[in-house]
């Protein structure tokens, strides 16, 4: 849509890279949208990534594997993670995302807690936490040196009423991110330690034990109290891990556990299969990688499909710089 808006004016994003970077910033403004103004920023995030990081993604494999890499070749093979989106040449050279090892804890947890939640945490949700946290500036010097990121949430057993159930004194949570360099691990850290005393009610910082975590690995830990139970922060060169409501001796078990783990521990995965990586520019494909089995059905979809009112106004302005789009010319 964005290289058919550009053609009169005798551009493309491919040839003229540069209008991409303007349209993205257009994107990135909430002045001509009053809702995503008010939004959280979860949301207006979550929004606008497909939109303005797809396209950088789609010009990047453009201008890299060709027109049908980016085209077909991307609804054949869709990335499967924001980590992909956002590091284009990962995915053309079919490399996986990072995910963190995940090992058992269930003797540790299934007396006291049921599961709640798991899942992992992406670079987009790290994108959007250190902008929460810390600024533009923390969301572009810290989401690059993410490098995984895994979490499980429970609920006590203990819970036992609706009443209970909702309150969030129920549940208790451990988050563990992984990062390219221990400065990155540290300032993110940081960041998060500041913010604790938004999340929650009555937080102190407690006296850390140096041998409390039983392991001679170096961790460095950090203790607080809150309203909601202890909150401990551990970090181990460049792994990050915390702990929000668990027992201190739960939270520094699962700390050992989970820590130690890591490198160790067999990785196993799921997917559906997939070419493990494009065919380079006029090269044929091997193996089933083009057979173009969701390409039409895709298409066809697509096409239905109406586009955000942001991206609309981007582009029009884009190609307009300077005017004001009436309502009735969108």
């Amino acid at each position: 849509m964005f290289d058919q808006l550009l053609k009169p004016m005798g551009k493309s994003i491919v040839g003229d890279p540069e209008v991409v970077e303007v349209l993205k910033r257009q994107m990135s403004g909430s002045g001509n949208s009053p809702v995503m103004a008010r939004a959280p920023l979860l949301l207006s995030e979550s929004m606008l990534f497909p939109y303005r990081e797809g396209l950088s993604f789609e010009q990047d494999v453009w201008m890299d594997r060709g027109q049908k890499a980016a085209f077909s070749g991307a609804l054949d093979r869709p990335p499967s993670s924001s980590w992909e989106i956002m590091n284009p040449r990962e995915y053309e050279n079919g490399r996986v995302p990072p995910i963190p090892y995940l090992p058992d804890i269930h003797p540790l947890v299934d007396s006291t807690y049921r599961p709640y939640d798991i899942g992992q945490v992406g670079q987009l949700d790290v994108h959007i936490l250190a902008g929460l946290f810390g600024g533009d500036s923390a969301a572009r010097d810290l989401t690059p040196a993410w490098d995984g990121g895994i979490y499980w949430a429970g609920q006590k057993l203990s819970a036992t009423t609706p009443e209970q159930q909702n309150s969030t004194k129920s549940l208790s949570l451990f988050y563990l991110s992984v990062w390219k360099n221990e400065a990155s691990a540290q300032s993110f850290v940081h960041l998060y330690a500041d913010e604790l005393g938004r999340k929650y009610s009555g937080l102190k910082p407690e006296k850390a034990d140096p041998g409390a975590t039983g392991d001679d690995e170096g961790s460095v830990e950090q203790v607080f109290s809150s309203d909601e139970g202890p909150l401990v922060i551990t970090r181990r060169g460049k792994l990050v891990f915390v702990s929000e409501s668990f027992d201190l001796p739960l939270a520094r078990k699962l700390a050992a556990l989970i820590l130690g783990s890591q490198g160790s521990g067999p990785l196993q995965s799921a997917s559906v299969h997939r070419p493990s990586a494009l065919p380079a520019p006029n090269q044929p494909a091997s193996g089933d990688a083009w057979h173009g089995t969701l390409t039409e059905p895709v298409v066809d979809f697509l096409s239905n499909c109406g586009v955000m009112k942001s991206v609309v106004d981007a582009a029009l302005q884009a190609s307009n710089p300077g005017e004001h789009v009436p309502l009735d010319r969108r």
